[in-house]
């Protein structure tokens, strides 16, 4: 085989793994891992329960608290008091807290966000596909909090309480002019 010819194959050989060395890394860099601090938060637009749909771009320069999650996880069910506490302590101060259900049946989520009182912003993600693709959730719930010029200030993985004096004293010093 004339030289050129080797050389030629030889260079598609190593194009071919370096590619394939490239995609695995990659692979590995966002398999099952969610969003660090630091990161642009994706934009999403969802339907809202009981219609229209809001966008998280709608929120930018304040301070947004979304939480993924779903009724049939009991740990999420079990956060959300607390969130809709946090949501009336300081959204007259400009906290956004936006609830994003992975539920497919919306008429069991609207009975569950009546009898619990929920009065922030709940958004339909049914099956999760912003949550599990765009935001690369490992679980529910799981929460980003985003400041105003879109990047994920912090993330949580599993419930909080959202409510305690020091979560509270925390979400106020990140509304800070400062820090928006």
């Amino acid at each position: 085989m004339p030289p050129v010819k080797e050389a030629g194959r030889l260079a598609l050989l190593v194009i071919a793994v370096v590619a394939v060395a490239f995609g695995y890394v990659r692979m590995q860099e966002n398999k099952g891992y969610g969003l660090k601090a630091g990161a642009v938060a994706p934009p999403f637009t969802l339907p809202q329960r009981g219609g229209g749909s809001t966008s998280l771009a709608s929120f930018r320069g304040r301070l947004v608290v979304v939480n993924f999650w779903a009724t049939w996880c009991p740990p999420c069910v079990a956060e959300m008091p607390s969130l809709e506490r946090l949501h009336r302590a300081l959204s007259r101060d400009g906290l956004v807290v936006l609830g994003v259900s992975a539920d497919e049946d919306e008429a069991a989520l609207s009975e569950f966000v009546q009898k619990a009182g929920l009065t922030f912003p709940i958004l339909r993600d049914p099956g999760g596909a912003i949550a599990s693709g765009a935001y690369r959730t490992t679980g529910y719930p799981e929460t980003f909090v985003i400041d105003g010029q879109g990047v994920i200030k912090e993330t949580y993985v599993g419930p909080a309480e959202w409510d305690t004096p020091e979560a509270l004293d925390h979400f106020r010093l990140l509304l800070k002019p400062a820090d928006r």
